[in-house]
């Protein structure tokens, strides 16, 4: 692992450009359980006897709003999820002059928090809110909800949902374009944290030009693009014994 360590850390030290490609597996050690876990969202909807793909979708949203904003909530405790070593260390990255862009499937914006700037999220956020109807924003506080839950726009009365991508959305496309121009214009390429099985996320790895490719995972990746760099472990774990 020492010399995995040293190798990473010359890598990123020798780099002019950063582009971090990073999953569920970022935000895990902040407390985050991945969508797919054993307590994430898409598990314990299976263990509901129902069909995250349907009711986590746009149609199931306007089809059966009172049932899309009253799922049951099985979390005894809320969630606080704050930055983990792997958010703090690319700030710090960014803050001392490194060029690092950050590409992320996650919806928490704990990138952001920990300070970085350039941060897309591909699968949007889960921290602004708007109109489905008019498209007036709306702070989470602000939010007012009819007799059934449904959180409503006062001036039209439609719906208000988080930014999120829904099953059954495509990612906007100008997003989807600043990730791929990204990619194309890094040197070097950090994948972390995620399984990369979901579409077209994943394609978006295709895109990169530069020199070298780094991947921290719990577990193996079978990509068809040359890796010169495999770590297995936590991402936060690793990134805690680098030197920005």
């Amino acid at each position: 692992m020492t010399t995995q360590i040293e190798t990473l850390q010359k890598l990123i030290n020798e780099a002019k450009s950063i582009a971090f490609f990073g999953g569920a597996g970022v935000s895990t050690e902040s407390g985050l359980p991945d969508y797919r876990s054993n307590t994430g969202t898409y598990t314990e909807l299976e263990q509901q006897q129902l069909d995250p793909k349907k009711v986590m979708s746009k149609r199931f949203l306007m089809e059966h709003p009172e049932k899309f904003f009253n799922r049951p909530n099985t979390r005894k405790t809320p969630l606080l999820p704050k930055p983990n070593a792997a958010h703090l260390y690319l700030a710090e990255l960014e803050k001392k002059g490194k060029d690092v862009r950050i590409i992320t499937q996650n919806v928490d914006g704990l990138h952001q928090v920990a300070g970085s700037k350039l941060v897309i999220e591909l699968h949007g956020n889960n921290r602004h809110f708007h109109c489905m109807k008019c498209g007036r924003e709306y702070p989470y506080n602000e939010i007012q909800r009819d007799e059934q839950n449904i959180p409503r726009c006062p001036i039209d009365n439609g719906i208000i949902r988080a930014d999120v991508i829904l099953f059954g959305e495509n990612l906007k496309p100008g997003v989807l374009d600043r990730a791929k121009k990204i990619m194309a214009s890094s040197d070097l390429l950090i994948i972390a944290g995620t399984s990369l099985t979901v579409n077209p996320s994943k394609n978006l790895i295709h895109y990169f030009e530069g020199n070298h490719v780094v991947v921290i995972n719990k577990t193996p990746l079978d990509l068809d693009l040359t890796v010169d760099l495999t770590i297995e472990g936590a991402v936060g774990e690793i990134f805690s014994q680098l030197s920005a």
